[in-house]
C-alpha cells in the first residue's frame, strides 16, 4: 500500500504529501503552479494536523446522527 499517494511508508511515520498533492492534482486535471506547490503541501499539511484529533475519536456503531437542520 506504500505505493498509493499518502499511504503510510515503511520508512516514515507520515504519508508522503507532497506525492499526494501531485497525484490528485493529476488525477482531477488540476493545474498547480510551481510557485504555489509548496504552500499547497504546507496547507494540506496543516489541515491533516488539524482534522487528527478528531479523526482519532472512535464513534459508537449504534449512534444516529442528527436530522439535518433547515432554518
Amino acid at each position: 500500500m506504500a505505493d498509493k499517494p499518502g499511504a503510510h511508508t515503511p520508512d516514515a511515520d507520515k504519508p508522503d504529501i507532497a506525492r499526494w498533492v501531485e497525484e490528485e492534482a493529476k488525477a482531477i486535471g488540476l493545474v498547480i503552479a510551481p510557485e504555489y506547490r509548496a504552500n499547497v503541501v504546507t496547507n494540506l499539511e496543516r489541515s491533516l494536523a488539524i482534522a487528527q484529533p478528531l479523526l482519532a475519536v472512535a464513534l459508537d456503531d449504534e449512534l444516529t446522527p442528527l436530522p439535518v437542520y433547515r432554518p
